[in-house]
């Protein structure tokens, strides 16, 4: 295509002669250059509107969000500060819930590491409640050895007798009560009864009836005292869980003493004495704990 500087050379070449001189030939150029640029000159103002209408705009637009990048990365960077503390303090106040045998050692030489006390336990945080129930040592329970192997039934005190091993009494109980007991507590049962106001001396032959030994536990044994005795004994509960129970405020109402007194039955299976637990008794108060357990 030809533009309009040609054209123009064009034009003033048809109005001159065919014979050019040297100066002709220079003035001519001079001319087509003085063309080109006014053309040039005359291309600015439109490139000027054109960076004026859309370039400023964006630069404008840019700058807008800079700013507004620059003030929110505070308030985001404070936002997770503070959210941070709230999700803690959320965890530490997780709901706990476990079960616990609490056994009381006879520490006598001969014993054998007999167990004299049974006390199953539930715990739960939702609202720091315990449930107790005292289970006779005479109690006819099925037995496991470490293996998991069945050794017959017996009395429950002879459970921890049999390889001087905790887990073995918690087994029969969770046998018996058809629930897993996550933890035991193992502790002399001087301790237990000095908790109780009392002496070894005071149960007796055969301890003290388990209704009897309800009533105290009812009466005489705090939720302080309860927290004091599975700390200090022999134990497999994590210390997380403790140090979180020693920080519980509670009273006497926290504490519930499942009496299993009337569903209690004396037996004699050949020739040696037991008590069996009826069934039912067993099935209810297994519910009972269960769902002490699972209520978060």
């Amino acid at each position: 295509m030809v533009n309009k500087s040609n054209k123009e050379l064009f034009s003033y070449l048809e109005k001159e002669d065919l014979t050019f001189t040297k100066e002709d030939r220079i003035e001519t150029i001079k001319k087509v250059h003085r063309n080109s640029n006014k053309n040039k000159s005359n291309n600015y103002p439109i490139f000027f509107n054109i960076v004026k209408r859309y370039i400023g705009p964006l630069l404008g637009t840019a700058v807008v969000l800079l700013l507004a990048i620059g003030l929110l990365l505070p308030n985001l960077y404070q936002g997770n500060e503070i959210k941070q503390p709230i999700t803690q303090q959320a965890s530490k106040q997780e709901a706990i819930s476990f079960s616990v045998l609490l056994l009381g050692e006879d520490s006598a030489e001969s014993s054998n590491h007999r167990s004299t006390i049974h006390i199953l336990l539930t715990y739960n945080s939702k609202d720091n409640s315990m449930k107790l129930v005292p289970i006779p040592r005479e109690t006819y329970v099925e037995i496991f050895n470490s293996e998991g192997k069945s050794m017959g039934k017996d009395k429950l005190m002879h459970a921890l007798a049999l390889e001087s091993n905790p887990e073995l009494a918690v087994t029969a109980v969770s046998n018996l009560f058809d629930f897993p007991i996550d933890y035991y507590s193992v502790i002399p049962e001087e301790d237990i009864y000095a908790k109780l106001e009392m002496a070894k001396d005071d149960t007796g032959m055969n301890g003290i009836q388990t209704n009897e030994f309800g009533d105290l536990l009812k009466e005489r044994l705090s939720f302080s005292d309860i927290k004091s005795l599975l700390t200090e004994g022999e134990t497999n509960i994590p210390s997380d869980i403790l140090n979180q129970l020693q920080t519980v405020k509670s009273n006497s109402e926290s504490t519930h003493v499942i009496d299993m007194e009337k569903g209690i039955e004396e037996t004699f299976i050949n020739g040696i004495y037991y008590k069996q637990i009826d069934q039912r008794l067993l099935e209810t108060t297994s519910d009972t704990l269960k769902q002490h357990l699972a209520d978060k």
